[in-house]
C-alpha cells in the first residue's frame, strides 16, 4: 500500500535496487502517481529524478525532457525542497536533455541548440565549470557533421570537472572521434585505460567493447576482437539501452562470417523491434541487422526464417527489406532536421562494409541459428594448380588427387558436379572409350568423394554410398561396387562396424584382384584399411572398459588379429602401387602398438611405434604426398605428448597443424591437432596459446559435425579462460556449452566440470546469484557420484555463493548440508574455505548495527577453527596454507567489519606472528595482514605514527629476505599515508 510518505520513499528505495529494464521503468511512473497524492515537494522530486533515470537507461529518451521540464519547474518554486542531492542529480539531467533531444529527429536542430545554449547559461549561473557543455557540442558536431574537429578540440582539451561524465564514458568519446576518423591505432591507444580496468563505470567497459570491435578487427587484433566480442555481448544481452551495442556485435558477425551467431543475437533480441524510445540507438540497432540479413541474402539464404518483431514470422530477405525502408527513412529524417547528410553517409558506409575474412573467425562458440552461413571454398592450397577447364582434363585431375587422398580433390569434384548436374549437360558419346567414364560411373564417383567429406553426417553417407554402389554396378565396376558396400558395414559415430560383412567383401575384393578385375587391387586395398580401422577400434574400446590405461591392457589375441590385418595392407598395397597405404598401415601400426606398449614398464615401450612412424614418413615421401605429413607429425606428437615430452609434443603438432593449413587439410584429423596443441599449450602453462588453439579446435570439430568433441574443446576452452584471469570470456563460453543440444550427451562427470567451472567464473565476476544457481544444480548432479566428497566441496561453495548473494536462509541450509557431508565424506579445503567467506558475507552485509551478525559470523569463524583441528587430528587432505594465519586474520577482518578495531587489531597481531612462524612460504599472507593492520592504527585508531613504524620495519625485513613482492604493497601504502 502506497498510502503514507514513508511507505512511497520506501518503494522509491527497492525500486533503485532494481535492474534497469521495463519493470523499473512502469514501477518508477507509478511511483510519480503516488507521490503527487501528498503534499510533499521533496518526495515528488525525488520520484521525478528516479523517473528520468529510469528513462535514461531504458531507451526511452523521447519522455526524458517532459519529465525534467517538471522537475526544473519544481525546483524553481520549491528550492528548500532540493538538498544536495537533488540539485547535483537535477544539474546533472541537463546533460541528459541535450542527448534526449539530439536524439529524436522530430526535434528541430534550432530547439537542441536553445537547450544547448540553456545548459550554458545554467551551469555558469550554478557556478559549475563548462566542460561538460563542450561535451555537448561535440556531440552535435560529430551528428551533424559540422564543424566536428574545432569542437573535439574545444572539449579535449579543457580539464575535467565536477559534472564532466565519468573518465571512462569521456575516453569512449575521445576513441570514438578517432575510429570515425581511421586512426584506429589512435583510438585503442586511448582506449587502453578502459580495456585494463582502470578507467570503469557501470557501462564500460562494455559499451567500448562493442564500438572497438571494428578497430580491433581492422588492426588484426582478432583475440581482442574475440574476446571484446564475448564479454561485450554478454552485458549487451536483452538490455533496451544497449541497441546500438546489440547493432555493433551483429555487424561484427557480418564481418567475421558469423552470421548463424548473428541471427542468435538477433533472436535473443527480437524486443528491440518494438521499442522505438530512443531514435538514434535504434538507427545503429537497425543498421547492424540490416548488413546481417543482407550478407545471408547475398549468400543465398533469403528464404530462412529470422527472428523479427515479435508476433510475425518472415525471411531474412522479408526483414532486410522492412529495415532497409524504416532504417533509410530514419536517416533521411536526421538529415532532413540536421540540413546534412552526415547521418545517411555514415549508415551507407557501414552497410557497404564486407567480410574481412574467408572463412568464419573461431569464436569458441557454437552458433545454433536457423541457418549456417553459405559455405566458402577453402583457399587454393599453394602445391595444386588450378584447376582445368575441360570435363575430361578436369576429371582425370580429380582422380589423381582422389588415388592419393589429397585435400583439394573434392573441389575438382564439386566442379565437376556442377558441369554433369547442370540440365544442359550431354555427356561425350566416347566418354567410355577416351577413359572419362560413363555418366554413371561419374556420378558414382562423385557421390562417393562427398560422403568422404568430414562435415557428411553418417546418415548422408550411408544414402550417398547406397548410390553409388548401384551407380558403380550399372557402370560394370563390380569391384567399386563392392568397396562401396564395405563402407556401408564399416564403423559409424554410434556403431562398431559389421566386421564379418566386411571380411566377406574382402575376401571377393581378394578374388577380384587376383583376376586382374579393374580396381580390384585398388578396392581390396582400402577395405582392408577399413577392416583395420573396425578392428583397432574394437580393439581400443574394449581396453578401454577394461580400466584403460590402468587396466590390464588390450587383449593379445585381438591385438595379434589387429595386426595381422594391418601387415596384410601393407602388402597388397606395396603390391599394387599405393604407397599412402603403406604409410597409413604403419602409422594404424604405430597407434595399435603405443596402445599395447603403454602397458609396460621398459624404457623403449614407444620404440616400436617410433619406428613405424619413421617408416611411414619415408613412404609418405615416395609417394608425393606431403599433405599426408600432417597425420605422421599429429602422430608423432600424440606420442610425445604422452611420453611426457611437451616440448617436442608442441613442435611436432605445429608442423602438422602447418602442413594441414598449407595444403587445405579440413579432415577432423586436423582438429584432433589443433585439440592436441591446446593441451601441450595447457601442460607448457602457456593459456593464452591453448585457448587459440581450442577455439580453433572447436571450430574445426564443429565444421566436421563432431559435435561432442567440438562441446568438449570449447568446456576446455571455458576452463582455460576462467583459470587464466579471463573469468568474463571463460563464462560467456561456458553459458553458451550448457546451452548445445551436445552438452547432455558428454560424460556426465565433464558436464559436471563445465558447470563447476561457471559457477566459479560467475562467483570471480561477481555474479553470486548466479554462480549460486549453478552450484545448485551442480550438487544435485554429483550427489550419486561414488566420491562423496565432490558433493562436500559443491555444497561448500554453494553456500558460500549464497552467502555472498545474500541469500541467508538458503545460506543456512548449504551449510548445514556441507557440513553434514563433511563429517562422512571430508573435504576440509571447501568447507574451511566456505565457513571463512561466510564469517565476512555476514560482518560486511549486515554490519555492526545488526543484532545477530556478531553473533553469527563469530560463530562460523568458529567451526573453521573445528574443521581445521580435525583436518589436523584425522590427517584429512589439508592444503590451506597456514590456517592459524587466515583464521586470525579473517577473525581481524570480521570484527574490523563489526567496528571492534581494538579487537581487530590485537587479532591481526596474531595473525602476523602465525604466518611468520609458518615460515617463507606464508610471506605475502604476512604482508597483506601487516597492511591490514597499519590501515586499522593509521584510519580507524588514529595511530599513524604507529602504522608508518610497523610498515617501515616491516619493509626492512622483507627486503633483507629478498621478498619484494612482499614489500611492495606496504611501500605502497606508507607513500599513501604519507601524502594524506
Amino acid at each position: 500500500m502506497l498510502d503514507t510518505i514513508d511507505a512511497v520513499r520506501a518503494a522509491l528505495r527497492a525500486n533503485d535496487e532494481l535492474p534497469h529494464g521495463r519493470t523499473r521503468t512502469v514501477t518508477a511512473e507509478e511511483l510519480v502517481d503516488a507521490a503527487e497524492q501528498f503534499d510533499d515537494p521533496g518526495l515528488l522530486a525525488f520520484a521525478l529524478l528516479e523517473l528520468t533515470e529510469a528513462y535514461e537507461y531504458d531507451a526511452e529518451r523521447r519522455k526524458l525532457p517532459v519529465v525534467f521540464a517538471r522537475i526544473a519547474k519544481l525546483r524553481t518554486e520549491h528550492p528548500d525542497s532540493f538538498g544536495d542531492w537533488e540539485n547535483h542529480a537535477t544539474d546533472w539531467r541537463y546533460k541528459w536533455v541535450a542527448t534526449a533531444l539530439l536524439s529524436v529527429p522530430d526535434v528541430p536542430l534550432e530547439a537542441v541548440r536553445r537547450w544547448h545554449g540553456e545548459l550554458r547559461r545554467h551551469y555558469l549561473e550554478r557556478g559549475h565549470d563548462l566542460q561538460p557543455y563542450y561535451a555537448q557540442q561535440y556531440r552535435l558536431a560529430a551528428h551533424t557533421g559540422e564543424g566536428v574537429q574545432d569542437a573535439f578540440e574545444l572539449w579535449a582539451g579543457r580539464w575535467r570537472s565536477r559534472y564532466s561524465d565519468c573518465h571512462a564514458c569521456e575516453l569512449r568519446e575521445q576513441a570514438r572521434h578517432f575510429v570515425a576518423r581511421g586512426e584506429d591505432e589512435r583510438a585503442l591507444e586511448i582506449w587502453q585505460p578502459v580495456f585494463s580496468g582502470e578507467r570503469s563505470c557501470s557501462e564500460e567497459p562494455h559499451t567500448s567493447r562493442a564500438l572497438a570491435l571494428l578497430p580491433l578487427l581492422r588492426t588484426g587484433r582478432l583475440d581482442e576482437a574475440r574476446s571484446a566480442h564475448l564479454t561485450g555481448y554478454r552485458w549487451a544481452r536483452g538490455r533496451p539501452a544497449a541497441a546500438e551495442a546489440v547493432g555493433l556485435h551483429l555487424e561484427f558477425c557480418a564481418l567475421t562470417r558469423n552470421e548463424p551467431r548473428g541471427l542468435e543475437i538477433l533472436a535473443e533480441n527480437r524486443d528491440l523491434f518494438d521499442r522505438h524510445g530512443d531514435p538514434l540507438s535504434r538507427l545503429h540497432f537497425l543498421t547492424g541487422a540490416h548488413l546481417l540479413l543482407a550478407r545471408l541474402v547475398e549468400d543465398g539464404h533469403g528464404d530462412v526464417p529470422v527472428a523479427g518483431p515479435p508476433g510475425a514470422h518472415r525471411t531474412a530477405a522479408a526483414l532486410l527489406a522492412e529495415l532497409r525502408t524504416e532504417g533509410d527513412a530514419l536517416a533521411a529524417r536526421y538529415d532532413a532536421r540536421n540540413g546534412t547528410a552526415a547521418v545517411g553517409d555514415a549508415r551507407r558506409a557501414r552497410l557497404a562494409r564486407t567480410p574481412l575474412f574467408a572463412e568464419p573467425l573461431p569464436l569458441g562458440l557454437r552458433a545454433t541459428g536457423p541457418a549456417p552461413a553459405a559455405p566458402q571454398p577453402a583457399p587454393a592450397p599453394a602445391a595444386t594448380p588450378a584447376a582445368p577447364a575441360d570435363l575430361a582434363e578436369l576429371v582425370q585431375k580429380a582422380r589423381e588427387l582422389s588415388t592419393t587422398n589429397h585435400p583439394d580433390a573434392i573441389l575438382h569434384w564439386n566442379r565437376i558436379g556442377a558441369l554433369i548436374e547442370a540440365p544442359d549437360h550431354r555427356h561425350p558419346e566416347d566418354a567410355e572409350q577416351s577413359g572419362l567414364g560413363s555418366l554413371a560411373q561419374l556420378r558414382a564417383e562423385l557421390a562417393l568423394e562427398r560422403a568422404f567429406e568430414s562435415h557428411t553426417s553418417d546418415q548422408e553417407a550411408t544414402a550417398l554410398y547406397t548410390s553409388a554402389a548401384a551407380l558403380f554396378e550399372q557402370a560394370g565396376l563390380t569391384a567399386r561396387a563392392l568397396g562401396c558396400r564395405a563402407r556401408l558395414a564399416g564403423p559409424t559415430d554410434d556403431h562398431p562396424g559389421d566386421l564379418p560383412a566386411i571380411r566377406e567383401l574382402c575376401s571377393q575384393l581378394a578374388e577380384l584382384a587376383e583376376d586382374g578385375t579393374p580396381y580390384g587391387g585398388r578396392e581390396l586395398v582400402a577395405v582392408l584399411q577399413l577392416q583395420a580401422n573396425a578392428e583397432l577400434r574394437a580393439l581400443f574400446e574394449a581396453t578401454a572398459e577394461a580400466g584403460g590405461p590402468d587396466g590390464p591392457g588390450p587383449d593379445p589375441a585381438a591385438l595379434a588379429e589387429a595386426e595381422a590385418t594391418l601387415e596384410r595392407l601393407y602388402t597388397e598395397a606395396e603390391r599394387h602401387g599405393f604407397p599412402h597405404r603403406q604409410a597409413n598401415a604403419r602409422l594404424l601400426g604405430a597407434r595399435a602398438r603405443f596402445l599395447a606398449d603403454r602397458h609396460r614398464d621398459e624404457s623403449d615401450a614407444f620404440a616400436a611405434a617410433d619406428r613405424l612412424i619413421t617408416e611411414a614418413e619415408q613412404l609418405v615421401d615416395r609417394a608425393g604426398a606431403p599433405w599426408r605429413l600432417a597425420q605422421v607429425y599429429g602422430q608423432r606428437g600424440e606420442l610425445a605428448m604422452y611420453t611426457g615430452d611437451l616440448t617436442a609434443a608442441e613442435r611436432f603438432l605445429r608442423q602438422a597443424a602447418e602442413t594441414a593449413a598449407q595444403y587445405g587439410d579440413r579432415s577432423a584429423g586436423t582438429a584432433r591437432v589443433h585439440d592436441g596443441l591446446a593441451r601441450t599449450y595447457l601442460g607448457l602453462d602457456r593459456p593464452a596459446e591453448a585457448a587459440r588453439a581450442f577455439t580453433e579446435a572447436a571450430a574445426r570439430y564443429d565444421r566436421n559435425g563432431d559435435a561432442d568433441d567440438a562441446a568438449s574443446a570449447r568446456i576446455m576452452l571455458g576452463q582455460v579462460l576462467c583459470g587464466s584471469g579471463r573469468a568474463d570470456d571463460g563464462v560467456a563460453v561456458l553459458e553458451s556449452v550448457l546451452l548445445e543440444p551436445a552438452f547432455t550427451e558428454l560424460d556426465v562427470r565433464e558436464q559436471a566440470q563445465a558447470r563447476l567451472n561457471l559457477a566459479r567464473g560467475l562467483r570471480e565476476l561477481d555474479e553470486p546469484r548466479a554462480a549460486a544457481e549453478e552450484y545448485l544444480l551442480l550438487a544435485d548432479q554429483v550427489a550419486g557420484f561414488e566420491e562423496r566428497h565432490i558433493l562436500t566441496m559443491v555444497a561448500a561453495e554453494a553456500a558460500a555463493a549464497l552467502a555472498a548473494a545474500e541469500q541467508w536462509p538458503a545460506a543456512d541450509l548449504a551449510r548445514q548440508r556441507a557440513l553434514d557431508s563433511h563429517r562422512t565424506a571430508p573435504h576440509a579445503d571447501a568447507v574451511f574455505d566456505m565457513l571463512l567467506r561466510q564469517a565476512r558475507h555476514t560482518a560486511d552485509r549486515h554490519g555492526p548495527d545488526h543484532p545477530e551478525a556478531a553473533g553469527q559470523a563469530l560463530a562460523r569463524l568458529d567451526e573453521a577453527a573445528e574443521v581445521a583441528r580435525t583436518a589436523e587430528r584425522e590427517g584429512q587432505d589439508f592444503s590451506s596454507g597456514c590456517p592459524d594465519g587466515t583464521l586470525h586474520d579473517t577473525r581481524a577482518r570480521t570484527l574490523s567489519a563489526l567496528r571492534r578495531d581494538e579487537e581487530a587489531l590485537a587479532e591481526m597481531e596474531l595473525a602476523i606472528a602465525a604466518f611468520a612462524a609458518y615460515g617463507p612460504g606464508a610471506q605475502h599472507g604476512r604482508a597483506e595482514s601487516i597492511r591490514v593492520a597499519a590501515v586499522l592504527e593509521a584510519n580507524r585508531l588514529d595511530r599513524r605514527d604507529a602504522a608508518l613504524a610497523r610498515l617501515d620495519a616491516a619493509v626492512a625485513e622483507f627486503r633483507a629476505a629478498d621478498a619484494e613482492d612482499a614489500a611492495q604493497p606496504l611501500t605502497e601504502l606508507r607513500a599513501h599515508l604519507t601524502r594524506h
